[in-house]
């Protein structure tokens, strides 16, 4: 069957509709998810509802992504060898941009890949004020959170409309939320989800927010079976990427 593997590519890479990326089933396998300052746990959440996904953006040139000095570079971790263990096979990175934000991409995610980003929590929050406008927008959202957070919501709306700057962690917060509203258990800070399901799987994509650091991790291959091993290759590879920041 030929897919349309360049929608895998972009789909769900900064959280812009966590329904629209379908999470394990329950009989397959569990979403990964953990409580900051936990050790991480499995647990068992259902099937998100799929819906459209976002438009493709594609890659800017390249040449013009190298780190700015000061920069980490987005290709330097987790390395060759964890890139290759995931994929199945050796693959070169080259720099990568997504809607702003800096990003490694190994091999081709329109065929074999894998798609790296590791940044502060609130260059993250920067790309998202439209995302978080939708999530206040959601009913089941404003009854389930305190008002503590709904405020801390709307004020980084605002802060971010006016230019100012984010507190990483209470970025993290909202993360957390959006996770929330999306079927995952309270406290969550990380998930991994399979694109665009289960019945089809195209990609795994991983992403988490930890103590003001954003990460994800998105594996794309023709032979992807979404099985229990590569959910849990793809989640351990995002808390790596998370610990050793």
């Amino acid at each position: 069957m030929n897919r349309a593997r360049v929608s895998v590519a972009t789909v769900c890479l900064l959280m812009l509709a966590l329904a629209g990326c379908a999470q394990p089933e329950p009989e397959l396998t569990s979403t990964r998810s953990n409580a900051a300052g936990a050790d991480p746990a499995t647990t068992q959440s259902p099937a998100a509802e799929a819906t459209e996904p976002t438009e493709p953006t594609e890659p800017t040139d390249d040449a013009t992504l190298e780190p700015s000095a000061g920069t980490p570079d987005q290709c330097a971790q987790p390395g060759a060898g964890a890139i290759a263990a995931l994929a199945g096979v050796e693959l070169e990175p080259r720099h990568h941009d997504v809607n702003g934000i800096p990003a490694c991409v190994w091999g081709d995610l329109n065929r074999t890949g894998v798609q790296v980003i590791l940044v502060a929590a609130e260059l993250w929050a920067t790309q998202m004020p439209a995302a978080f406008e939708d999530l206040l927008a959601r009913p089941e959202v404003v009854e389930m959170a305190s008002e503590e957070t709904l405020a801390n919501v709307e004020e980084i709306i605002a802060d971010i409309e006016a230019g100012e700057e984010i507190d990483p962690t209470r970025a993290c917060e909202i993360f957390s939320l959006m996770l929330v509203a999306a079927g995952q258990p309270e406290d969550t800070n990380y998930t991994v989800r399979i694109i665009p399901s289960a019945a089809d799987p195209q990609g795994l994509t991983a992403q988490g927010c930890v103590e003001g650091v954003y990460a994800s991790v998105l594996l794309v291959k023709p032979d992807l079976t979404a099985s229990a091993e590569e959910i849990e290759q793809v989640g351990d590879a995002l808390m790596a990427l998370l610990d050793n920041y």
